[in-house]
């Protein structure tokens, strides 16, 4: 073993014995995390291949973490807080740190927007996340993609799609002070191939 060309030839051996460990980009991910599809540039592209800086909750995300409203968002997503001045009669959502300069303006300084449309009314922003597909937040101006409400970043909430085949989903929510909640979904075909609906209840 004191021959230094042995002991290279040995090495070079060994190492091409060893199984591969490249694998494919899609392989990479560990067991029991999805691939996040995000529609933040108006097509659907992979989380990891868009080069914006996006936080992103799926299905299973929202239920794991609970997201209710607003205020889950925010502490679960770095660069966005959101603040209600007047119970929900002026929630504002801040994305790195651009607030508005006047907290009674009629639009935020972050657009939200639900399948695409434009959520105008600030009363109507912190609704209840029901049945949703998707949430996105994007940081940093959109201004281009979603116009000039954009300017510190959008947040984006994908509602489910009826399904082709029939499903129902519950679930109940109780605890002290007398909280009850109950949420429920049914989706499936109404004329089989030609229409689907879902409906969705809180």
């Amino acid at each position: 073993m004191r021959n230094p060309v042995f002991c290279l030839i040995a090495l070079s051996v060994t190492f091409l014995l060893l199984p591969g460990t490249a694998r494919p980009a899609e392989a990479r991910l560990p067991a029991g995390i999805d691939e996040i599809v995000v529609t933040a540039r108006k097509v659907e592209e992979r989380l990891q291949d868009v080069p914006l800086a996006i936080t992103a909750f799926d299905e299973k995300a929202i239920e794991a973490a609970g997201i209710e409203d607003l205020n889950d968002i925010a502490e679960l997503t770095p660069g966005l807080q959101f603040y209600n001045a007047l119970g929900e009669a002026l929630p504002t959502p801040i994305i790195r740190g651009v607030a508005p300069t006047d907290i009674r303006a009629k639009e935020n300084n972050a657009a939200v927007f639900i399948d695409g449309i434009y959520v105008s009314g600030r009363e109507g922003l912190n609704f209840s996340q029901l049945d949703l597909e998707r949430i996105e937040v994007v940081k940093g101006p959109q201004s281009a993609l979603y116009g000039r409400n954009a300017f510190s970043g959008a947040i984006n909430f994908v509602t489910k799609r009826p399904s082709d085949d029939f499903e129902a989903k519950t679930a109940v929510t109780a605890g002290n002070r007398g909280r009850l909640n109950g949420t429920g979904s049914v989706s499936g075909p109404l004329i089989e191939g030609i229409l689907r609906g879902r409906l969705g209840m809180s």
